[in-house]
């Protein structure tokens, strides 16, 4: 009986949870190109991989998820480490 008088309550607290404002990494465009003039810079950004085995494509994911975190929705990249294992771009909030 307990546990049922607690489920409106929990259920309360979950509905008036915020939704993340942030952006989800797939919606980060990753691009050499120049952004609009109405984009806001961010911060910078940095993804790489720690993998012996890592690839180019492990650091671009890292990239996202690092300008998904920090509310950028666009990044110019600026640069590849040598063995491209490690990137670096500046982020944008685009509208």
């Amino acid at each position: 009986m307990k546990k049922l008088s607690v489920l409106p309550f929990v259920l309360l607290l979950v509905g008036c949870s915020t939704p993340s404002v942030l952006p989800d990494k797939e919606d980060v465009k990753v691009t050499r190109e120049a952004p609009d003039s109405d984009c806001v810079f961010v911060d910078v950004v940095r993804g790489r991989t720690t993998s012996v085995t890592g690839t180019p494509k492990d650091a671009l994911n890292d990239l996202h998820e690092d300008a998904a975190n920090k509310g950028v929705n666009y990044v110019v990249i600026e640069q590849y480490s040598g063995n491209r294992t490690a990137v670096t771009g500046r982020g944008y909030k685009c509208p």
